[in-house]
Formats: C-alpha cells, structure tokens, sequence
C-alpha cells in the first residue's frame, strides 16, 4: 500500500467535480465571455450566514442497499467520527468485512480553514474513495464492478540479478510468464491461487467492461458496465484511470486523504456520501 504521503499526493478527482463544470457549461459560463454589469452584478453579493470561527457541520449519508443517494443521514458536530463493526460513533455490526474501527472522517484547522479528511484506521479490508479519474502507483488496489484488483507494475531488478555472475548458463528462451512481468498488470483479488486472474496490460491506452471492445474483459460481472472505465499511460509516463460513466464507478484504496467536497467512500460492503459543510458560497 502507499504511504500517507503518497496518498495526499495521489490525484483523485470525485465524481462531483467534472460534474460542476458540466453545469457550468450548459449554462453558458465562459469565462472569456463578458458579463455585462446589471446592479445586482455591480453590488457586493450578501452571503446567508454561516460560523467562521468553527468548523462546519457535516453530513454524513449511510446509503441504503442500491441506492445512490437515500440512506441515513447524520449530523457530525465533532471533529473526528469513527465508524467501525463494533467500536465507534457509529457500527455496523452485521457487516463481518467491516473491522472493529475501521476508519474516521475527521477535521483539522491549517491556516485558519477547516479541513476534513478521511482516514483508513489500518482495517484488513481497506477503505476505498469514489472517483471519476485517479492516478495509479505501485500496488494500488481498487474496486470495479463486484471484485477488487491490485495494479501491478514491472517487478524491479532483484538483489539476486545485480550479483556478480558466477557460472554461464545455457540459452533457455524467456517464458511467456517471464514476459509478461516486464508489463503493468491487473490482477484480481480475494479468489484462491487457482482462480486468479490477471491481465497483462501492453497498451498504452485500455478500457475495461463487459464488452468484447474492451481490450480488459470481465463478461460475467453483472455489475461492470460495458464499458466501465478507461486506464491509459499519460505523457508523464503515469498511469491513470477514469470512470466511462459506469453505473457503479470506480473506488480506489486509500489510507489519508482530504476530502474537501461532496464525496463517496466504502468500507466493508457498505457505501457512503460525505458533504463536509451544508452551507456552499
């Protein structure tokens, strides 16, 4: 897994976000278009009030069992809230992939702003973030459809290659499996060593689904839209992955991470919207 670090680094981009700007463009905001100034434009905007001196409320929505967007909602007004199967502000006890505390949303003041995170409290299972497009490292594990996958990039020389040689070996022509090692791969987890799949990655540019057009095909995964989500290599050489409008999205694995907008998050077989304040500007 990656270290805090790395995953404050990670760029994720929520679900939310690219839909913010698509409103904007259907309504015609351009910021190269001039507005012509009316009065109510000309005048200072008055703003509802809200504290400044505390953090926000924030709301947290326990989703039902498929739904998107209906469940339980929660007002937290403390700084840190734990879920967890048997301790915490709130527990799931009936769901067994969940851990005792398993993970915590809460808030730190940086330079006189409030900022929520979501932190993973070291669970066997993980805590996972919806996105709409991330960037991959070495052994990112996410979930699409109903499995999970770990990427895999080309394994590094070993201590073992880099000794001195000290006897010459007959030709042996490389192995396929040997080849294979030298690409990026996805490779499923949770099934038995007989019923593991991987997928060799040789492009450049991939999409992922149900469809034979998918150079990744998992046809028997009801919940993987047909084609689900695009994983390419950038000019930068960093691989990345973005949502295809999939019905049920893809979620990355992540120990830290701030969550400073509207966002989904599962931990166990449960799903979560986070709202870190009810007021907007």
């Amino acid at each position: 897994m990656n270290t805090d670090s790395q995953d404050e680094e990670m760029m994720v981009q929520t679900t939310l976000e690219p839909l913010q700007q698509i409103l904007k463009d259907a309504a015609g905001v351009n910021s190269q278009q001039k507005v012509q100034p009316t009065e109510t434009t000309a005048k200072q905007k008055t703003h509802l009030f809200r504290p400044i001196n505390r953090q926000p409320v924030a709301k947290l929505i326990v989703l039902d069992d498929g739904s998107r967007d209906v469940g339980e909602e929660i007002r937290i007004r403390q700084a840190g809230f734990t879920i967890g199967r048997e301790k915490g502000d709130l527990k799931l006890p009936f769901d067994r992939d969940i851990s005792s505390q398993h993970a915590e949303l809460r808030c730190h003041q940086q330079d006189g702003k409030f900022r929520w995170y979501l932190i993973d409290n070291q669970s066997k299972n993980g805590t996972f973030l919806r996105a709409y497009r991330a960037s991959l490292s070495r052994d990112s594990e996410l979930i699409m459809g109903s499995r999970r996958y770990v990427f895999k990039l080309p394994n590094r020389p070993s201590d073992a290659e880099s000794e001195e040689i000290q006897e010459t070996n007959a030709y042996r022509a490389p192995s396929s499996q040997h080849l294979d090692q030298l690409h990026p791969r996805l490779v499923e987890m949770g099934v038995g060593e007989e019923e593991i799949r991987t997928f060799v990655i040789k492009q450049n540019a991939n999409r992922i689904g149900r469809s034979s057009k998918c150079s990744i095909q998992v046809d028997e995964d009801s919940f993987l839209s047909p084609q689900h989500a695009k994983l390419q290599k950038n000019e930068r050489g960093r691989w990345m992955i973005a949502d295809m409008k999939s019905a049920n999205g893809i979620w990355i694995r992540i120990r830290r991470m701030p969550i400073d907008r509207q966002a989904e998050f599962q931990i166990g077989l449960q799903r979560f919207i986070f709202q870190p304040q009810l007021t907007q500007d």
